[in-house]
């Protein structure tokens, strides 16, 4: 059995690189801070009112303000700004930076971070960044490795491959209540929203070339749930050796459910549970919940 997301050493006085990343990768707060990575928050758009995603308020007071407004809902990037002053804070004390970020064709927040990492490196700071082609737990397991490689004191070229080998090997399932808020903010197009719309079909959704793809519909609740248990038992092989994360969006109990089921199917030598953001239940509204994991050697 592996070492689980907590219990984390401290940061040793060998430690060579630090860890940044954005508030898509959907980490909990304890994670974050026991692996010592610094997060740099997304903003949330109600209107003309802004918000630090998981800064000014977390998903559940998030949600019940989204399903009550007509107002538009965005989340835009960080502004390179916002990761200049990541950067030299994570690497003040001569340490190289890595800065692990969502597939750029879901934001724009990759584009960000390399223009503040060109902004610094005149001043002598080393910032790696990297496009994970992924989201949510997609990109925060290969944040967790990564700062796994770094206390363990692994160069910078090691821990950038360590990001880019679970990158590599993510497969990312889910499913959402509905197709609205994905429709809405542009992430399906009209023919999807349409059907979902009018049959009540319940999508299955995965990511592809980092971006994300509907791969099945079934209609009802409980057809949805088993049809994406059998996508993934499709896609990764049965006994499989797998770190797994379980996320959701105010589906707790669905989140536990396949947790359970998953670990009767795959041998998981890691998971976790964690609820996503709101730059992340922004575009899936409540009711989403979902499998993030790769094969584990």
């Amino acid at each position: 059995m592996r070492k689980g997301v907590t219990g984390v050493p401290g940061v040793t006085g060998g430690q060579q690189v630090k860890v940044v990343t954005d508030s898509v990768s959907d980490l909990p707060d304890a994670v974050l801070s026991e692996l010592g990575v610094d997060m740099v928050p997304l903003t949330v758009r109600f209107g003309a009112q802004e918000f630090l995603d998981r800064v000014d308020f977390g998903t559940d007071e998030f949600l019940e303000r989204l399903v009550r407004t007509d107002q538009p809902v965005r989340t835009s990037q960080p502004p390179p700004g916002a990761f200049v002053e990541a950067f030299r804070k994570a690497g003040r004390d001569g340490r190289a930076v890595v800065s692990i970020q969502p597939s750029m064709k879901f934001s724009g927040t990759y584009q960000s971070a390399c223009i503040a990492r060109d902004i610094v490196a005149p001043e002598g700071y080393r910032v790696e960044v990297l496009d994970t082609r992924s989201a949510s737990m997609g990109q925060g397991w290969a944040v967790i490795e990564a700062a796994r490689a770094a206390l363990a004191g692994q160069p910078l070229q090691k821990v950038v491959e360590q990001a880019r080998e679970v990158s590599r090997r993510m497969r990312v399932f889910l499913t959402v209540d509905t197709l609205a808020y994905l429709h809405r903010n542009g992430r399906l197009g009209r023919v999807p929203a349409a059907l979902g719309s009018l049959l009540n079909l319940k999508p299955i959704l995965t990511v592809r070339d980092g971006e994300l793809g509907l791969c099945d519909a079934v209609s009802g609740a409980e057809r949805a749930f088993s049809r994406l248990v059998a996508t993934i038992s499709r896609r990764i092989k049965l006994g499989a050796r797998v770190a797994l994360a379980v996320v959701h969006s105010a589906a707790r109990d669905r989140a536990e459910q396949l947790r359970h089921e998953l670990g009767r199917l795959y041998d998981v030598v890691e998971s976790i549970i964690t609820q996503t953001g709101p730059a992340i239940a922004a575009n899936t509204g409540p009711g989403a919940y979902g499998a993030m994991l790769y094969e584990v050697d």
